[in-house]
């Protein structure tokens, strides 16, 4: 498998009240071309932080210490380096917790995905831009295109805003997409069915998926792999059946032995 992502030795700290605060902690997590990598924890252990240092969307007051961050063998963070830009929107896509906050309210879909397509891709044409809109709809399993083309945000359900959020991350065809908690604020039904349809996206497009999730079970039935964090370490990772069926860590098993069961 082509290494897509590599993180190595990451460490970020925040600078709050005139002393350093440790975020990250030497953090080592790779993710292949065609896979599935996630990302699992209590909040506050350091996975958002991660998923947003790899697009530079860190705080002001945060800063890189010591590692590095390279997507497809380029380097783009490391103490004092930050090419984040290059690949943020393009190479790679984000999908946020929320898409109800994601989304701007006063534009129609059709005007989101119309300008993260000019933002991106170069000398697209106008044309280009309807098919490209049209046809990410249709993989992301949107039915009416036309009616979604043309709705605002709250005119849709929490499942097709969340549908039309993982577009905007897919329509410029990037390598790597990052969901972060994308399926926290949704029904089960509906998160089944947005886990399929990144199943389906990985497998269809080919690109490396990075699932930050507290939910342990959601991120072993999606992922091919899954790193374990901790306050702001990697405790433990591996496949995604064996972190499950064999942690090697104690805190792995609280956080198993913290899933409700029903008998």
């Amino acid at each position: 498998m082509t290494e897509l992502l590599n993180v190595a030795g990451l460490s970020i700290a925040a600078r709050v009240a005139h002393r350093d605060l440790p975020l990250l902690a030497d953090v080592d997590l790779t993710i292949g071309r065609g896979e599935t990598v996630g990302v699992v924890g209590e909040s506050g252990s350091g996975k958002t932080t991660l998923a947003r240092s790899v697009v530079g969307l860190l705080e002001r007051n945060v800063r890189v210490d010591g590692g590095s961050i390279s997507l497809a063998g380029e380097r783009i963070v490391a103490p004092g380096l930050d090419r984040t830009g290059r690949v943020r929107g393009s190479a790679v896509g984000m999908v946020f917790q929320d898409a109800s906050r994601s989304l701007n309210p006063l534009m129609k879909v059709r005007t989101h995905l119309a300008e993260v397509l000019r933002r991106h891709v170069r000398d697209i044409t106008k044309d280009e831009v309807e098919r490209r809109s049209a046809e990410v709809l249709e993989q992301m399993r949107i039915a009416d295109t036309g009616r979604v083309l043309d709705s605002y945000p709250h005119q849709l359900s929490g499942g097709l805003r969340q549908r039309v959020a993982i577009g905007l991350a897919v329509v410029t065809r990037p390598s790597l997409v990052i969901a972060d908690e994308c399926t926290t604020a949704l029904d089960v039904t509906t998160q089944t069915k947005v886990v399929e349809l990144f199943r389906t996206l990985v497998g269809e497009l080919g690109i490396g998926l990075l699932f930050v999730t507290h939910d342990l079970m959601l991120a072993s039935d999606l992922c091919d792999r899954i790193a374990v964090m901790n306050g702001g370490r990697v405790v433990e990772q591996g496949p995604a059946l064996t972190v499950l069926d064999r942690p090697r860590e104690d805190y792995t098993r609280r956080l198993l032995a913290a899933i409700p069961t029903w008998t």
